[in-house]
């Protein structure tokens, strides 16, 4: 009998992740499953590097961005690396939305032990991700959203906390190196992402693909405080063809450094600090999907 683990973060959904815990079984019927439930930090990741070791046939992650996160951080480079399901129970969940799972907990969990896409996932220093990297004042300010503001507030936490912190429009030196090509600006915000979805907006990045084999760079060059707003809305609605504070740019790999050491906000949590080295992992991991 083939064997899944589902790893459940019972605080997501804003506390209800437990309840679907019977209808995931129902759903893998023909499966042994063993389920576990995180109860602190790098707990996905320690149960996602068991299913692993053990030659997991499934791993389901149930729960927001952070917990696929921790999941994939447990998976990645590993040997042996199971099927994943995702289960999104979080605030923005950009990767079921890249992946074009349906937010829908129910209807996400009729797609397990269904038809399987693979996907590129990040790699920065040695963490790994799946949607997106951010540094800058407004990264880290993002990155400081508390568990209590998203149950709350839902993804307008994000938006209250990121206005804050474009409003001081604090900028940085920084350096990026992509595949050759050097960028050396005072920047107030640097993106690298891996789908069309950031934080929920898909128009940003419409040109990029779970599965391209790119890292998809923004740099958001230092301006007055009069054209952050428009800059902004330029970056979300991808109209920054003419915009001259925006660069994007692709690349399979980049290097970061600034003239401090400034954290890196990587899929919604500050993690490490520059200088940062991420790369990407083509079609390294199999979901399912619709």
């Amino acid at each position: 009998m083939k064997k899944c683990m589902v790893i459940i973060n019972p605080t997501s959904g804003k506390e209800k992740a437990s309840d679907y815990e019977k209808k995931i079984i129902a759903q893998l019927h023909n499966y042994e499953v063993v389920v576990k439930e995180t109860t602190g930090e790098k707990d996905a990741t320690r149960f996602a590097k068991m299913a692993c070791d053990e030659k997991y046939d499934e791993v389901i992650l149930v729960g927001g961005d952070g917990t696929v996160n921790e999941g994939i951080n447990g998976i990645a480079e590993q040997p042996h690396r199971p099927v994943v399901g995702i289960i999104p129970l979080g605030t923005v969940n950009d990767f079921a939305r890249a992946l074009d799972i349906s937010l829908d907990p129910d209807e996400a969990i009729a797609l397990l032990g269904g038809k399987t896409t693979k996907a590129d996932i990040g790699k920065v220093n040695d963490y790994y991700f799946t949607n997106v990297i951010a540094i800058g004042l407004l990264a880290e300010a993002v990155g400081d959203v508390t568990l209590e503001q998203k149950t709350s507030l839902g993804s307008l936490a994000y938006l209250f906390e990121g206005v804050k912190a474009a409003i001081q429009n604090d900028t940085y030196e920084m350096e990026v190196k992509a595949d050759g090509k050097t960028y050396k600006e005072d920047m107030m915000l640097f993106i690298c992402v891996l789908t069309d979805s950031v934080g929920s907006f898909r128009h940003m990045n419409e040109e990029a693909d779970k599965s391209d084999g790119l890292l998809h760079g923004f740099i958001i060059k230092s301006t007055n405080t009069l054209q952050v707003v428009g800059t902004a809305k330029n970056l979300l609605t991808g109209n920054y063809e003419d915009d001259d504070n925006i660069i994007k740019f692709n690349a399979q790999e980049m290097h970061v450094n600034a003239n401090e050491a400034l954290p890196l906000n990587v899929d919604g949590d500050l993690i490490s600090q520059l200088p940062a080295k991420i790369s990407i992992l083509h079609n390294h991991l199999e979901f399912y999907t619709k």
